[in-house]
């Protein structure tokens, strides 16, 4: 990441438009950021949960996708990253 990215606290994390807004903004910019190196990359808020949906060729895009959004919402702590390695 570039550190020019906006944060967005993890309490604003919740569930309704605010929380569909929160991901597809966070999706955006991972999109932006890897540049298809995660394949159908899906960020969902859910439940108060940030999960994290796509494949991706290498464990290292996805540990630095995971950490990207961890970046992005001030380290939120309930993530889960559901990208797949293949």
């Amino acid at each position: 990441m570039d550190g020019q990215h906006e944060t967005w606290a993890g309490s604003r994390l919740g569930s309704g438009d605010e929380a569909d807004s929160l991901a597809e903004r966070i999706e955006s910019l991972l999109e932006g950021e890897f540049c298809g190196q995660v394949h159908r990359l899906e960020v969902v808020c859910s439940e108060g949960r940030l999960i994290l949906r796509g494949c991706t060729r290498t464990y290292h895009v996805k540990q630095l996708a995971q950490q990207a959004a961890l970046d992005l919402t001030e380290g939120y702590p309930l993530l889960v990253n559901q990208i797949m390695v293949s």
